[in-house]
């Protein structure tokens, strides 16, 4: 009767409500490819922090390895040192050894034989102080005292290697035999020794400064 008389007429069928899922559809998708990329993130993470231990042991394996390598080569770098030394040791014996055997000994002689040499006018060498040479020697004899070697050896070294050479003192000392091993050392080859020295030649009588 309403809807006869009024020109507002009420619907007896409800209009269909339409829902539109179109927004929340895309937030899910939108979500869905947030979790793909969070998942995505967390396993490249993953591959990331795996990559990054097995480099980091690898480098210290390398570090180890190569500290390993060092310590190796320094002490080879000894052992070859030492070796280079013993060897550079057992040549310079070698070498004494044969400049010991190389030498010619001089030789021990008696008053006569060393009259027989000033008689020939060989040179006689004074191996005492210049105090004791200036105080009497044989006529002729030239004074280096053993005991400032060093200061003679210049002279020595101007001196013919293969001349005859009398080294001698007094009978009661030795620098006659150190100064005739000494020259022989130098390279002198015909050095002699007498033993009786200033102190039987001037018994002798023979002639002297």
């Amino acid at each position: 009767m309403f809807n006869l008389s009024h020109p507002n007429r009420l619907p007896f069928i409800g209009g269909e409500q339409v829902i539109d899922y179109s927004q929340s559809d895309s937030l899910l998708n939108a979500l869905r490819i947030q979790d793909s990329l969070q998942n995505a993130s967390d396993s490249l993470m993953q591959i990331s922090m795996h990559r990054t231990d097995s480099l980091n042991q690898l480098t210290e394996q390398k570090t180890k390895d190569s500290l390993q390598l060092v310590i190796k080569q320094d002490s080879l770098k000894k052992v070859n040192d030492s070796l280079k030394t013993a060897k550079q040791r057992l040549q310079d014996s070698l070498k004494n050894v044969q400049k010991e055997q190389a030498i010619v000994k001089p030789v021990d002689i008696r008053i006569d034989f060393a009259k027989a040499l000033f008689d020939k006018k060989y040179q006689f060498i004074d191996a005492r102080d210049e105090a004791d040479y200036n105080a009497g020697t044989i006529k002729g004899a030239i004074n280096i005292p053993y005991h400032k070697l060093d200061d003679f050896k210049p002279q020595l070294e101007k001196m013919p290697k293969n001349k005859v050479y009398v080294c001698f003192c007094s009978s009661a000392c030795d620098v006659s035999i150190d100064l005739a091993y000494a020259m022989a050392h130098m390279g002198f080859t015909r050095v002699y020794i007498f033993h009786g020295g200033w102190d039987e030649w001037k018994n002798a009588g023979y002639p002297m400064n």
